[in-house]
């Protein structure tokens, strides 16, 4: 009865007169459904669960035929290698044996492994050198910062978290690194430079030298290293080294190939002018070593050479 009153009550105020008056709406009938095309199924409309199952088992079993075809050709080389410990076998072959006997005489350097490395294997150290020289460039694009998008107030933070660790309180470390540190820097260079003639050379030197540098910045902080090594001097040393490189190489390669005479003094063997092209090849390896030891340090520890 309610219902009824209140419905009357709307019709009467006109809050709901559509409703008395018009005939209610006939429901529409409903549409038949179109009859599914039957069509075959392609690579694009599977679904993403079954594509990723597919795709991992081809990228498996590709993987497992590459690996196991690898390590049969690699059992069938053990098998043919000569049984250790027979005396039949070769003690040296031909390149040993041309190392050893014509090494003095063709590259000029007393010290065999240094001959043989900067000299009748002088691209190989090429390739280790550029491998260090794009380590060192790759780094420094992902973690160098970019001080021109840096805020304001993160920079000053930054000065002085430099001024603050160019203070060093520890006493043994301050000590020790002023005794330390001109020896080895001597050290560096010595074993650069003698290479050649002893047991040394690029890699052992430029290691000991980016070392040097690393326990210099912990004693001066990096604004006392950038006084004499400073970021575009950084650029310089190694860009020049690993292109001198490689253009000492390139003419070496070149004149050796094309049975030139190259011109290199060999100097005597045994001094320290000697060795035709493995002296300068040696220090220009070990500023490349030098510049990327310490470019990783700086740039893991605080994003900038």
């Amino acid at each position: 009865m309610n219902n009824t009153w209140k419905r009357l009550s709307d019709w009467v105020n006109g809050n709901d007169r559509e409703r008395w008056c018009s005939p209610p709406a006939k429901p529409a009938p409903a549409r038949a459904k179109p009859p599914e095309k039957k069509h075959h199924h392609s690579y694009h409309d599977l679904s993403k669960a079954r594509k990723s199952r597919i795709f991992n088992l081809v990228y498996y079993t590709c993987g497992t035929i590459v690996s196991l075809s690898l390590l049969v050709v690699l059992l069938m080389v053990v098998v043919s290698m000569p049984t250790f410990g027979d005396p039949a076998n070769p003690t040296n072959n031909e390149l040993p044996k041309r190392y050893i006997e014509m090494g003095v005489q063709e590259g000029g350097a007393v010290n065999l492994v240094a001959n043989m490395i900067l000299s009748y294997r002088v691209f190989d150290t090429f390739g280790e050198s550029s491998v260090l020289f794009l380590a060192a460039t790759s780094v420094t694009m992902l973690l160098a910062k970019d001080m021109r998008n840096t805020p304001e107030k993160v920079r000053r933070y930054l000065e002085e978290e430099d001024l603050a660790e160019g203070i060093v309180n520890d006493r043994l470390l301050r000590t020790a690194s002023r005794v330390l540190l001109p020896i080895i820097f001597v050290c560096a260079l010595y074993i650069m430079f003698n290479g050649h003639i002893s047991p040394g050379g690029g890699f052992a030197g430029g290691s000991i030298l980016g070392g040097g540098l690393i326990l210099f910045a912990q004693e001066f902080g990096n604004d006392g290293v950038r006084r004499f090594f400073s970021q575009k001097l950084y650029r310089r040393v190694r860009v020049t080294a690993l292109a001198g490189y490689g253009f000492i190489l390139l003419y070496y390669a070149f004149t050796g190939a094309n049975g030139l005479d190259n011109h290199i003094w060999l100097g005597v063997p045994g001094t320290i002018f000697s060795s035709g092209i493995i002296l300068p090849i040696d220090v220009m390896v070990g500023f490349v070593v030098t510049c990327t030891i310490y470019a990783f340090y700086g740039l893991f520890h605080k994003g900038e050479i």
